[in-house]
């Protein structure tokens, strides 16, 4: 039987051969940044390398992810806001071409109330608020850009 599969799942690949895309961070960068009460925002800047014929062939686009995540005092992550964006350049310019935000809480006394994305700048924003007892407490708003230089740094 294992092999019965086995034999159709290599025929199927030989005869509906597929173009897959496959990504991975080739490089990353981390800033942290601290509060008088203890808490902290961790944020990660990583490239993403895309590997296809297609996305080869245009050799000045980046891709990349700016990841700002909010900790709590005890060292708990409460939050995250991420932006994606893709970028063209060279010839002393870039511009963004795709942007996209998630914003997530893992704490349920935080709840993201506000996201948003855009590629002037390639901005994500988020608004994030605690509760207790239903009622709010805490509002944290943070906005995450990602640039990308004229020569592909990402930043």
């Amino acid at each position: 039987m294992k092999k019965t599969i086995l034999f159709l799942l290599m025929l199927s690949l030989i005869i509906f051969p597929t173009t897959s895309v496959s990504a991975q961070t080739s490089s990353s960068q981390t800033e942290y940044e601290y509060f008088e009460d203890g808490s902290y925002f961790v944020t990660t800047t990583e490239e993403i390398t895309l590997s296809d014929v297609s996305v080869l062939a245009a050799t000045n686009t980046k891709t990349g992810r700016k990841k700002s995540t909010y900790y709590n005092n005890s060292g708990e992550p409460m939050w995250f806001v991420q932006v994606t964006g893709t970028f063209s350049y060279g010839n002393g310019t870039s511009t963004c071409t795709a942007s996209s935000v998630a914003a997530e809480s893992s704490a349920s006394t935080w709840k993201i109330t506000n996201r948003s994305a855009g590629k002037s700048g390639n901005k994500a924003t988020a608004t994030a608020k605690q509760y207790m007892l239903g009622l709010p407490i805490n509002t944290v708003n943070r906005t995450v850009t990602l640039t990308c230089s004229s020569t592909g740094v990402l930043s």
